[in-house]
């Protein structure tokens, strides 16, 4: 009976040690899921035991992403889709103005992003870039939060993204949420802001540079530290930062933080600015040093005055999840509308692109490119971006598909670029400008002198 009793007795002790192991398993894993909970909503304002919970959270979503892209040999420089079978190249269909242009697209050949000032009356090419992006890289010291390959670390993924030629022959450019860099004629590196800068790169009428960044942290409230804070950044031509601002906080300031907090689900990705656009003149609707904003997520242009923190106009619509916005004279402008809706089985373009022109004045939309759009088939899901010219004509850059052209209204196309690459694959383009002929000639001859002297 004694040994029956010390049985049971042993036998119980041993299942309240398991019964206790399972206990503290329990709360171990519901305050494990709490720390990752607050390291997720409490964003700059957590614990460090909560933000090293969250990334251990991540890892096997990390690990199964870069497995994927491993296995699947992802290319993000391909194009979305290979269209355009049998056209590569340049290649002009009538007579023009002169023009030319500098044509920033992925080189598949040479495997890597590259920029040349292009003659478009024969597609030669004056001048080409081709930074090297190790080197580049090797002087920044921003902080990645998890190594992924699709990271634009090498040469293979990087972009050079909406490049400025600046009078002495060199460039500007960043690499798409990479530091902004400049570039001598010889493709070596004069400076580097080392901040994340992303979308477009344009420059004011004092000569300064406004581009795209994210504050990280976050500067607004009630985000998760992974919240994209996007944030206007002035630079000066030494790279020097002179203004930098967020975007929610503008809103927030001007009484808008429904557009900053609503919209059905909660997003890291809630705004999505993608171009910035400097007011070069006074007129009867804006001031010289106003700026045109681009916020994809909201399909939403805005008129800023950072002088005085005053949004000006606001307009959601016509346009869907738009980029690029242009200025046309003192009371209209242009909008490249992307059309892209977004779905159960994800993003998609209704029809096709287009580009809006909004009058100030009447306040009315007018489309007078829409037929050339649907003959030609421009669909870019994402990106993209169009100039109406002094001609009356259209350029626009179809960047998912790695296609460029220029058209009328009507839809004739006077020259056309696809970046095919000698593997028979279409690779992107990365929003390039038209430039005046004379101005690139001269800068290229320029840029060619002062290689060959070194």
């Amino acid at each position: 009976m004694e040994k029956f009793f010390l049985k049971r007795l042993k036998f119980s002790a041993e299942v309240w040690q398991i019964v206790l192991l399972l206990l503290v398993a329990i709360l171990g894993v519901i305050g494990f899921g709490a720390l990752v909970e607050l390291g997720a909503t409490r964003g700059a304002r957590a614990s460090s035991v909560s933000k090293l919970a969250l990334d251990a959270a991540r890892i096997p979503a990390t690990g199964r992403r870069i497995t994927r892209e491993i296995l699947t040999q992802y290319r993000p420089a391909l194009a979305e889709h290979q269209r355009f079978e049998g056209e590569a190249g340049f290649k002009r269909f009538k007579t023009s103005d002169d023009e030319a242009l500098l044509l920033a697209r992925y080189d598949g050949d040479k495997g890597q992003s590259v920029v040349e000032i292009m003659d478009l009356e024969d597609g030669a090419v004056l001048h080409r870039y081709e930074p090297g992006i190790r080197d580049l890289y090797g002087r920044s010291k921003l902080k990645v939060e998890i190594a992924g390959v699709r990271r634009d670390k090498d040469s293979r993924n990087f972009r050079i993204n909406h490049p400025i030629l600046t009078e002495d022959g060199g460039l500007l450019f960043h690499g798409m949420n990479t530091p902004l860099m400049k570039i001598d004629a010889c493709s070596n590196i004069v400076w580097m802001v080392d901040k994340v800068f992303h979308h477009s790169l344009e420059r004011d009428a004092d000569g300064n540079f406004w581009s795209a960044t994210y504050l990280s942290p976050p500067v607004v409230g009630y985000v998760s530290s992974s919240w994209h804070d996007d944030a206007l950044i002035q630079i000066s031509p030494d790279g020097e930062v002179l203004y930098v601002k967020s975007v929610a906080e503008i809103l927030i300031e001007n009484d808008l933080q429904h557009l900053v907090y609503s919209g059905g689900s909660y997003s890291v990705d809630q705004l999505h600015l993608n171009d910035v656009q400097p007011v070069m003149t006074d007129g009867p609707y804006w001031r010289k040093g106003d700026l045109f904003l681009s916020l994809r997520r909201r399909s939403a242009i805005v008129l800023y005055r950072p002088s005085t923190n005053e949004i000006i106009w606001l307009r959601q619509g016509p346009w869907m999840m738009q980029h690029d916005v242009d200025i046309l004279n003192d009371h209209e402008i242009a909008i490249f509308d992307n059309n892209t809706g977004v779905f159960e089985w994800g993003q998609h373009v209704l029809g096709v692109n287009d580009t809006i022109i909004y009058d100030f004045s009447t306040g009315e939309t007018k489309t007078p490119y829409s037929e050339g759009y649907k003959i030609n088939e421009i669909r870019t899901i994402t990106e993209g971006l169009s100039e109406v010219l002094p001609d009356g004509e259209i350029f626009v850059e179809e960047q998912n598909y790695g296609r460029l052209l220029k058209m009328n209204t009507e839809g004739e196309i006077t020259w056309r670029f696809v970046n095919r690459a000698s593997d028979g694959r279409n690779y992107i383009v990365n929003w390039s400008r038209y430039l005046d002929k004379a101005q690139a000639i001269h800068t290229a001859q320029l840029a060619e002198q002062s290689c060959s002297a070194q």
